[in-house]
């Protein structure tokens, strides 16, 4: 048998006005009535107060109004949400690109910084490696005309004199000047410093002597080779006897010219009051005198010493 509840309802009215009464209702019910009845009864908001727990509580409001209010919201609130939610996304992944770009391209540059530092290396190498081909070029260019002048010199020879150029016979390790010849420049000369007067020559003479030697009478091209000449002759007999250099009065123009032919451009006559027909020139040395202005004018037939030039075989050293 159902056991039998017996309940107290207390309902409260509203206090605003002094009439306001109490109301208390017995009630007894069967335990299946009970549901219906408060559904039908109570409100929503209506407050139910249990003396016997001592206990308050809400009445909750109708489930279908809760639920559709809540989708109410969430329909307002979703769009900005959504959006704020791509829109942290999109920031998230853009940053990471960056980050990501920005790592790719430190890459690059360190990699494009050490194959700079390659190419610097690899041009500092070959610029080098130019030089030093530059410079071999060089010598066996200036090897090729040594070895060019010594041939257009040797071959001026109807017989070469090996002993007296290349005592080895090796052409690399020949001399520029034959034996008892000096080198100035590119030329070699010869000083006939013969003591006796037996083996002094007249111009004509002394012509013929260094033709034969394959050299012609000294010709003066520059006051550097005039000092070389001036240095190395010396004074003998008396102040006009000298040294025959390649140079005579032309009797039909009445000019100077060198026996090659050309004219003279650069002189160094001493102060002379006389001249000579058929004069022929003389290079003097004077005991009180260093100047180069030694050049003294002398009857061609006159018997001096001489100086031979020719050039040499080897091509000049310019160090």
């Amino acid at each position: 048998m159902a056991e039998e509840l017996n309940y107290v309802t207390v309902k409260f009215t509203s206090h605003s006005s002094p009439n306001d009464t109490v109301i208390y209702e017995d009630v007894s019910n069967e335990l299946e009535r009970w549901p219906t009845q408060r559904h039908a009864e109570e409100k929503c908001g209506d407050e139910e107060e249990i003396y016997d727990d001592v206990r308050s509580k809400e009445l909750p409001c109708s489930v279908p109004h809760i639920v559709q209010e809540n989708l109410s919201k969430i329909s307002l609130q979703t769009p900005a949400t959504l959006a704020a939610y791509v829109l942290s996304v999109l920031c998230v992944i853009l940053m990471s690109v960056i980050i990501a770009l920005t790592l790719h391209m430190n890459g690059i540059l360190a990699e494009q910084h050490r194959q700079n530092i390659n190419l610097t290396a690899q041009n500092e190498y070959m610029r080098a490696e130019l030089e030093q081909m530059s410079e071999r070029a060089q010598n066996l260019s200036r090897e090729r005309d040594q070895l060019n002048w010594t041939l257009g010199q040797v071959s001026r020879f109807d017989y070469f004199p090996v002993i007296d150029y290349c005592p080895q016979k090796v052409l690399s390790l020949c001399k520029p000047c034959a034996n008892g010849w000096l080198q100035f420049g590119s030329k070699c000369y010869l000083f006939g410093h013969y003591l006796y007067y037996s083996s002094w020559k007249t111009w004509e003479g002394s012509v013929d002597d260094c033709r034969r030697m394959k050299a012609r009478l000294l010709l003066i091209e520059s006051q550097e080779e005039q000092d070389f000449v001036t240095n190395h002759t010396y004074y003998y007999d008396d102040d006009k006897h000298g040294y025959w250099i390649g140079l005579s009065k032309n009797l039909i123009s009445d000019k100077w010219n060198w026996n090659d032919g050309r004219n003279l451009t650069l002189s160094f006559w001493r102060k002379e009051n006389y001249n000579l027909k058929n004069s022929c020139a003389l290079t003097t040395k004077s005991l009180t005198s260093k100047s180069l202005d030694n050049w003294s004018k002398a009857k061609c037939d006159m018997r001096n010493r001489y100086i031979c030039q020719t050039h040499a075989i080897t091509w000049p050293d310019p160090h």
